[in-house]
């Protein structure tokens, strides 16, 4: 069953990476992944995959904005760190979306690690 749900999220964020190159498309709302990590917790393994998803998405978008900037602020930091981080801005900010997350980490970790914006 892994395989197929690893499977299943790789297809489906091969959609969202040939959306568009100059529109932000895929970004959840902050609310949207609070109740996707809430569903997650429950006993069935189909409900992790909009989680999956929705990671794989926000490190690809967190990726795209450090190679975009010429500044590598995601390089040591592990994706379940990146991911603790965005259940805690997520749940302060409810209203937000993770295009605005993944906006604050980037400019916490490049704080953190003494790189220039």
């Amino acid at each position: 069953m892994s395989r197929t749900i690893a499977f299943l999220a790789g297809c489906l964020l091969s959609l969202n990476l040939f959306a568009s190159a100059v529109d932000i498309r895929g970004s959840r709302s902050c609310s949207k992944w609070i109740e996707e990590k809430r569903l997650a917790n429950s006993t069935k393994e189909m409900n992790r995959i909009p989680v999956l998803i929705t990671q794989s998405w926000f490190l690809g978008y967190l990726s795209g904005r450090a190679d975009e900037s010429g500044k590598n602020f995601i390089k040591g930091t592990d994706s379940e760190s990146i991911f603790l981080w965005l259940d805690n801005y997520c749940q302060a900010n409810p209203d937000k979306n993770l295009e605005n997350g993944g906006l604050a980490l980037a400019r916490e970790l490049m704080q953190l690690k003494g790189i220039k914006p």
